[in-house]
């Protein structure tokens, strides 16, 4: 059997987005359009992989494509050779090519200008120089873009994943001001920006006091239907020859909410589960313990994530009244700092406002986890 069931840890193909081929089909046509998007919501739970999908189907149509992942990176000048890599990759077919110009540029004498294959981009290897003031190298990387979207006659999609971090990697907020002065002038490049902090990207394109304000489409990340996921589940047992009916399957989406990683990840333990046995059965005691070690696995995530708001006054104490369905005012609290708690937790994309006075876990197993500590 193969090692990968149900694939978990990161972006999936095309042939494990359960049920978003309308909204796919949708945001495809809008940045074919020239239209700009925002998508916002918790990690894991599946912006990646539409983001992806939708850069695949446009890449095949033609379009050039490029991405930038703000998570894995540390400073300004790392951010613009990021961008760079992703907009030449296009025209040389390589990751890294700055990296690999870089090798080259080793035996130009003085780091001779490269005339041949950049020269029409206003390329040089002066890029390359570590001494090369941070800024200028930025101003060119913010344009590039759209110099190459119309020297090779083309239409460009870029996107940007965990966009709210750019100021943390930029190491200010004036990052977003610099960066739609640039984006807004731009006629053959549309925009996809991803963002985990709902909040914080909320803000960003929606507050008019922001640089971003009304830059991009904001639209809402459908959740994905019940018999959608039993349809999926179902058939990809079945693949493997092992039966797992309506009940087990209604028991899984009951303890994981339907979440995508996190039913994954579950469905992921089951199977494993089924292999170290040899049965072909999926009964309630193997989702139980597909469960049990799926939790083992988050258990590190969840800890940082208590730490963090550990930090926040009475944030974690308010997280464990919600879980455990208690009152979320005490009378020893100070109702304010409870309001502030409560923001922060939302802010977070930890908990969402499920009616007056009312909030649930955006990820159950979070919950769970809680429970179990408590």
């Amino acid at each position: 059997m193969p090692g990968r069931l149900f694939p978990v840890g990161g972006p999936v193909s095309e042939k494990d987005i359960v049920d978003r081929e309308d909204f796919i089909a949708s945001l495809e046509a809008r940045l074919a359009d020239g239209q700009s998007i925002m998508l916002a919501g918790p990690r894991r739970i599946g912006k990646t992989s539409i983001a992806y999908e939708v850069l695949r189907r446009l890449k095949e149509r033609g379009f050039y494509t490029s991405s930038v992942d703000f998570f894995r990176l540390s400073d300004k000048r790392e951010f613009a050779f990021s961008l760079i890599n992703a907009c030449l990759e296009n025209r040389t077919g390589v990751r890294r090519t700055l990296e690999a110009l870089k090798d080259r540029a080793k035996s130009v004498a003085g780091l001779a200008k490269l005339t041949v294959k950049f020269s029409d981009l206003e390329f040089s290897v002066d890029f390359l120089r570590d001494d090369l003031d941070e800024n200028a190298l930025l101003e060119y990387a913010l344009d590039l873009a759209e110099i190459l979207a119309n020297r090779d006659s083309k239409n460009m999609v870029v996107l940007f994943d965990e966009f709210q971090d750019a100021s943390r990697v930029a190491g200010h907020s004036d990052i977003y001001k610099r960066m739609r002065s640039h984006f807004q002038n731009h006629k053959s490049v549309s925009y996809l920006f991803l963002g985990s902090k709902e909040g914080m990207m909320n803000s960003l394109f929606g507050n008019r006091r922001e640089a971003f304000y009304r830059f991009a489409v904001v639209l809402p990340i459908p959740p994905i239907p019940e018999d959608s996921w039993r349809m999926y589940i179902s058939q990809k047992f079945k693949e493997q020859h092992i039966k797992a009916d309506e009940k087990v399957i209604r028991e899984i989406l009951q303890k994981t909410g339907g979440h995508p990683q996190d039913t994954m990840l579950v469905c992921s333990e089951i199977y494993y589960a089924l292999l170290e046995t040899g049965e072909k059965t999926v009964t309630l005691e193997y989702v139980r313990l597909g469960y049990d070690r799926a939790l083992l696995t988050l258990a590190q995530v969840y800890d940082e994530i208590l730490d963090e708001i550990g930090q926040r006054a009475c944030a974690r104490e308010v997280l464990k009244r919600i879980a455990a369905g208690d009152r979320i005012y005490s009378k020893k609290d100070n109702p304010n700092e409870v309001k502030r708690a409560l923001d922060f937790l939302i802010t977070k994309a930890i908990i969402e406002k499920n009616g007056r006075g009312s909030y649930k876990f955006v990820e159950p197993m979070f919950r769970e986890y809680i429970l179990r500590e408590l």
